[in-house]
């Protein structure tokens, strides 16, 4: 513990004579010339300058804290300028960040304090200068927009004011303070013993001389030092950036605000410094600055035309790549670059990086979609997080499931808020695999809340461009750095997802958020599809409701690792958008010509269906062919429904159960028994505090110690209709469920409605399943397909997937039969060593101590399978997922189909730009097919395209020819 105190405070406790010395220097660089008054605006949620009511500002003094943890407050701060005194510094003491206003209401700068692990000293200590404030008519009036967000990831701390005043700043001083601290920190972290004492000497020669008063004699002895030239071929592209975490620890509201000032930061360096590239990524947050910041907004924009602002990426935000659905991936990418083009002019070839450096791991189709999207470049340094296994290299190939492969580059020091100083650099090669290439990529300014490259980030890396004992630094942007590695010789290549080795308790914390977006998801899919059916134009309705989709899968959104106030905002805004797809969805049904005959369902996925439907509780049989409505039928009866008090069958599945609940038979109506050891055994593992990101992580050894295993209490079996109704409650202190397990006439699927009231801490509650037909691998759906992942732990690099994501199912198989386990929500499973693991929910209480408690509905499902039909297993998943959708009479013959099972017509929706009708297909089994497409929409050209809508050449739908998992889009016109 006190190892890890010492990193995270850094520099000062690491070093703490060469700290002392610098606390010397800064305390003369300073000088005090006059007090200015501060009176404070205080209010619980942000105020826009527009709306400040200056009649109610109250006086301030020095030393006060004014508020908590995501209080906001306005300040001015006024005063007399004095005469003749020289240049002059506005100093402004806050703890927190601040945006700063002229009286008319120009943004000038912004200030920060906010400390982040292991920062250098700043010059100002507890003061901030604030730039560009004028200071020419004798007075000063200015207003700053502040807020305190916590200390580092804790909702801890109170907003301070320290003061302000104006000052003289001693230049050479001031140079003094950043010489030494460059050279300290490089005589502390070279291996070169040489240099180190030479360095360390030179330090001491200077500071002795600066202890004289001879300012300028100290920089005189550092000057050697700083001149001698770096002996490195090795060159770090190094860029600006600011993360900025859409939501984390701090709500939605406060990230637009955390923009204005990270880009004020940003553009106010690049009017002072010459060269320096700033890099930004999230187009959600320039949309934000565009509505809110107009003038900095237009600033933005002219900093990128002149190529010192590098806008990064693709996406509308950066999203968990994980979670979301194939479709929302193609629109982060398809939303995002649109933005890009239309407000900077941006074309294709300046959109070719993919920019996800903090996202939780990265699904093994994600190659396919950025290669479809325009972007042959990736950039990430998450892995480097791993827990268990080192990622063996930073700059490699990535080839996904359909072999398409682009080029990565992981910043080699491991970090997007790189400090920029000695020791990261030396950092970076010490750990970079292929450093041969002679170059990589420097990633550095405060992130994480936003901030970008201060003053100490600035002056300290202006020092090392070209320093002995350090690689050479050239200031630019990534788009450069990619290409020029793209024209090296990369020797590796990955293939398959880039897994990361830790934060795998985000594929089930915050189980309502992850509900909601699999359910608008879907209703998103139904609207587009309908919408493009009846020909109906509602796409400037639905631009909206994506963007705020698309910001719900930030990656501290979706994967559930943010505060409450984050979470509650998340699911407000899912339970607007689904009333407002519903109310779309009813407008569009009535478009539909209507049928003779009475209600019908409407079947709006690519399959054939043949299921039963309770209408306002009566029972009916549907046949529906692809998106296409059929009439519903009256069920008919079921004899082959039965119970016994254990047993319940349906002619098809015989089912017998235990005392506790579990599934200890399931035998086919050949008697082949598939339950193996056990089905559906509802166990609470215990789930620790993991620090520090409890919300992120599970505890890799929680299977060593026995779960407790809930009992059923109260079982009733009936027969409801067509279906067969086994009722059971399970009770434990804190938890509370209610399952029906179902099984219907016709089908082989078994199904789990499930209830539970949700009040544990620290616990976890999964469904565990041990089939008789269990093999070496199994395949998990992901977007646009599946990946097959091992169920033994023969290494360490199987031992650390103890989680995994899938999508809609996950199946296994001996050879001779299968076990598919289906969900309608859920994303976490343990596959492994004969067991198949779904993981319910959790009950973690940071950053949310209330994470999950409540009440929660899913249900999940098993069906065996044949090896040579894993077809039926991914029919059953988007049955489980995509109800069918009851209507007053409806009627639609098939719009479109094809001839092949494996091809799955995921989106029909209106064409992006113009008109027509576009599809999207993808091959789902991972075999080369041929097929057809029929569509009923007459149509006058069909051209194929890639995911951006760029057509590519004409279709043949007589004929159209997949690699495996490869996804198609076709566009129809006329």
């Amino acid at each position: 513990m006190i190892g890890f105190a010492v990193e995270l405070i850094g520099f000062a406790a690491q070093h703490p004579r060469e700290y002392r010395r610098l606390l010397s220097i800064r305390s003369r660089i300073y000088q005090r010339v006059a007090g200015l008054k501060a009176e404070i605006l205080r209010s619980d949620e942000p105020i826009p300058f527009d709306a400040v009511d200056r009649a109610a500002f109250r006086a301030l003094r020095p030393g006060t804290a004014w508020g908590g943890v995501g209080d906001c407050a306005w300040l001015r701060i006024t005063g007399a300028v004095p005469a003749a005194t020289g240049e002059l510094h506005l100093m402004l003491g806050i703890r927190g960040e601040g945006l700063v206003f002229s009286p008319e209401g120009v943004v000038l700068d912004s200030v920060s304090t906010v400390w982040q692990q292991g920062d250098l000293p700043h010059s100002g200590g507890r003061f901030r200068p604030v730039r560009d404030v004028d200071l020419s008519n004798g007075r000063i009036e200015l207003y700053a927009d502040v807020a305190y967000n916590g200390f580092l990831l804790y909702e801890v701390g109170k907003a301070v004011y320290h003061g302000a005043h104006l000052a003289t700043r001693d230049d050479e001083m001031f140079a003094l303070y950043y010489d030494m601290l460059t050279l300290s920190v490089l005589a502390v972290s070279t291996d070169d013993e040489s240099l180190s004492r030479e360095v360390h000497a030179a330090l001491d020669a200077a500071y002795r001389r600066f202890g004289a008063g001879d300012a300028a004699g100290a920089r005189q002895a550092l000057a050697p030092s700083l001149a001698a030239p770096s002996e490195s071929e090795f060159v770090y592209t190094a860029v600006g950036h600011g993360h900025l975490d859409m939501a984390w620890l701090w709500p939605l509201r406060e990230t637009h605000r955390k923009a204005a000032r990270t880009y004020a930061k940003a553009l106010g360096n690049i009017d002072r410094t010459d060269s320096l590239v700033y890099g930004t990524s999230q187009p959600q947050q320039m949309q934000w600055m565009k509505e809110q910041q107009p003038a900095l907004f237009e600033r933005l924009r002219n900093a990128a035309a002149a190529g010192r602002v590098e806008l990064q990426g693709s996406f509308w935000v950066e999203p968990d790549t994980n979670l979301p659905g194939g479709e929302s991936l193609v629109r982060q990418a398809l939303v995002g670059r649109r933005f890009l083009q239309d407000e900077f002019a941006l074309d294709a070839d300046d959109l070719r990086m993919c920019w996800l450096p903090d996202t939780f791991g990265y699904s093994g189709n994600l190659p396919q979609i950025l290669k479809k999207s325009g972007m042959d470049w990736f950039s990430t340094i998450k892995l480097a997080w791993n827990k268990v296994n080192t990622f063996p290299h930073r700059t490699f190939h990535w080839e996904g499931i359909d072999g398409s492969s682009v080029l990565v580059h992981m910043p080699p020091e491991g970090d997007y808020n790189a400090r920029g100083a000695a020791d990261g650099l030396l950092k970076g090669i010490a750990q970079y695999p292929e450093r041969d290439l002679g170059t990589a990529l420097l990633v550095y300014g405060s992130g994480d809340g936003g901030g970008g490259p201060g003053e100490v980030h600035v002056e300290v890396t202006g020092r090392e461009m070209n320093l002995r004992g350090l690689p050479r630094i050239e200031f630019g942007s990534a788009t450069s750095f990619f290409r020029r590695l793209e024209t090296m010789e990369i020797a590796h290549t990955h293939v398959g997802e880039l897994y990361l080795e830790t934060h795998q308790g985000t594929y089930t914390t915050q189980a309502r958020i992850k509900r909601f977006n699999r359910i608008v998801e879907r209703k998103l899919h139904n609207v587009e599809s309908l919408a493009a059916i009846v020909g109906a134009d509602i796409r400037a309705d639905l631009a909206p409701i994506w963007r705020d989709v698309l910001l719900n899968q930030f990656h501290d959104i979706i994967p559930g690792s943010s505060i409450e106030r984050v979470n509650r905002e998340a699911v407000s805004a899912y339970r607007r958008i689904e009333r407002e797809l519903d109310a779309h969805l009813g407008v569009l049904i009535e478009a539909l010509p209507a049928g003779p005959a009475g209600r019908t369902a409407l079947n709006l996925t690519n399959f054939p269906r043949r299921e039963h439907i309770r209408i306002d509780g009566e029972w009916f049989h549907a046949e529906a062919a692809p998106y296409a409505a059929a009439v519903v039928e009256p069920a008919q009866p079921a004899p082959e429904l039965a119970f016994t008090p254990d047993t319940m069958t349906n002619g098809i599945l015989t089912l017998r159960f235990d005392a506790s609940g579990e599934i200890v038979s399931c035998t086919d109506r050949e008697g082949a028994e598939l339950a193996g050891a056990g089905l559906n055994r509802l166990v609470l593992h215990d789930d620790p505090y993991q620090f520090p990101f409890d919300a992120w992580d599970i505890g890799m050894d929680y299977v060593d110690k026995p779960p407790q295993v809930l009992s059923a209490a109260h079982v009733r079996t009936c027969l409801d209709g067509p279906t067969v109704v086994r009722s059971a409650l399970y009770r434990y202190p804190k938890v509370f469920i209610e399952q029906n397990v179902i099984l219907e006439a016709g089908s082989d699927v078994v199904r789990f409605d499930t209830v539970v009231t949700w009040r544990e801490t620290h616990k976890m509650l999964r469904a565990e399943f041990r089939p008789e037909h269990y093999g070496e691998s199994v395949q998990s759906e992901i977007q646009f397909g599946h990946i097959s992942r091992p169920t033994t732990e023969r290494d360490s690099v199987e031992r650390a997937q103890f989680e995994i994501c899938a999508h809609k199912w996950i199946a296994t198989d001996d050879g001779t039969a299968g076990f598919a386990l289906l969900n309608d929500s859920k994303y976490g499973h343990r596959a492994k060593n004969g067991l198949i693991s779904l993981n319910l929910l959790r009950a973690p209480t940071f950053p949310d101590k209330t994470a999950d408690r409540g009440i929660h509905r899913f249900t999940y499902a098993f069906t065996p399978y044949a090896p040579a039909d894993l077809g039926k297993v991914i029919r059953e998943g988007y049955r489980l997922n995509n109800p069918l959708v009851v209507t007053a009479g409806a009627e639609l013959p098939t719009f479109a189909s094809t001839d092949q099972a494996g091809i799955v017509i995921e989106t029909i929706k209106p064409a992006e730009s113009g008109s027509g009708v576009v599809l999207r297909l993808y091959e789902s089994l991972g075999v080369p097919t041929v097929t057809r497409l029929n569509v009923s929409r007459p149509y006058a050209s069909a051209r194929e395209t890639n995911l951006m809508e760029i057509p590519q050449g004409d279709a043949d739908l007589a004929r159209l020819e997949f690699s495996p998992f490869e996804i198609k889009t076709i566009h129809l016109e006329g």
